[in-house]
């Protein structure tokens, strides 16, 4: 299910190239309402070739206004990527091999909130990351002797539609869809490929908040 052009990353550029005012909102954002720390864990659901598999992530950040906002992370592979191969194929040296892909890399985030009604909100974020990826060549035997290992640097690019439902102000639904192209010397066809997520989000920020009014309304009395 990889997707050879990468439509999310089209829409985005021309939604970009569209919206003239973005650019001068992200700065009245920056400029003007104080930033509130944001984090938490990931995962996304991903195709790669035909295989399924997920990107786990650890990210933290701040949110300004809750419009923008940066976050930087570190992202890995959940599972490996297991290719079978056979060697010296139709010769009496001929064996199978399993071909063990890995990789993981830091990213930095930036997030624009460009529809925000009722309980509905739609953003666009887009991820730029380095990394490393590790490509093993094993025995299919019981031995799994290791053939050959390469490492290779990364650099993804990813970014995609994200919706929000709010349920209540402190939880929502969330579901999001989009691509990730991996630049790096002969990766781009091994690691690119699109992605989708879908879930329970909290809102932390809402919740600090919450407790920070409460306090400042109800002090508590010393005695």
């Amino acid at each position: 299910m990889y997707f050879k052009t990468p439509f999310v990353l089209l829409f985005l550029f021309s939604f970009l190239k569209s919206q003239a005012d973005i650019r001068d909102s992200v700065r009245y954002y920056l400029n003007h309402k104080k930033p509130t720390l944001i984090g938490g864990a990931s995962a996304r659901n991903t195709f790669i070739g035909n295989e399924k598999t997920s990107v786990s992530g650890l990210s933290a950040g701040v949110d300004y206004g809750d419009k923008v906002s940066f976050t930087v992370g570190v992202y890995t592979l959940s599972n490996p990527i297991n290719n079978p191969k056979t060697m010296n194929p139709n010769t009496p040296t001929q064996f199978l091999a399993n071909e063990i892909s890995r990789f993981w890399y830091f990213g930095f985030t930036g997030d624009y909130l460009f529809l925000k009604k009722n309980r509905w909100a739609l953003d666009v974020p887009l991820r730029i990351g380095i990394g490393s990826a590790n490509i093993e060549l094993r025995k299919a035997d019981k031995s799994k002797a290791l053939i050959q290992e390469t490492t290779h640097l990364i650099v993804p690019v990813e970014t995609g539609l994200s919706a929000q439902y709010k349920l209540a102000w402190w939880i929502g639904l969330s579901a999001g869809l989009g691509s990730r192209i991996v630049i790096g010397n002969g990766m781009s066809n091994r690691f690119s490929g699109t992605y989708y997520t879908g879930g329970l989000t909290i809102y932390f920020g809402s919740i600090y908040n919450h407790i920070r009014e409460d306090m400042i309304k109800n002090p508590v009395k010393k005695p």
